[in-house]
């Protein structure tokens, strides 16, 4: 879709109950002692970044594990790194009144869409 276009709510609907699913499997990889592949945590920071975009309803639990990989693998990096964890992926610290609840992950969320793409 081309970004002129703005998507049909039945599109974003759909956009949402994929990322739903696809969150879904992902907590069940992960309590399963599973790796979540970056494939997988790259799509659903697509669908949240798509539906934020449009002022959607993200579905919580996306919410919720994007953050919590962001957070185990910046913690692995960091202890590898034997460094101090700075703040999130080295940017000014957030200032929780000025951002809504989606808004204080999109810098996050956009470091794992970035990954893997030329």
């Amino acid at each position: 879709m081309s970004n002129s276009q703005k998507p049909l709510p039945e599109q974003l609907d759909t956009v949402a109950e994929l990322t739903a699913r696809l969150a879904d499997q992902a907590m069940a990889e992960m309590m399963s002692q599973r790796a979540v592949s970056d494939r997988t945590v790259r799509s659903l920071a697509d669908g949240v970044l798509l539906l934020d975009q449009h002022a959607h309803p993200i579905p919580r639990l996306a919410l919720d594990l994007l953050m919590r990989i962001h957070g185990e693998r910046f913690a692995e990096g960091a202890a590898a790194a034997d460094d101090p964890v700075p703040e999130a992926g080295g940017h000014e610290p957030r200032r929780d009144g000025e951002l809504g609840p989606g808004r204080k992950v999109l810098k996050l969320f956009r470091s794992f869409r970035a990954k893997g793409r030329p």
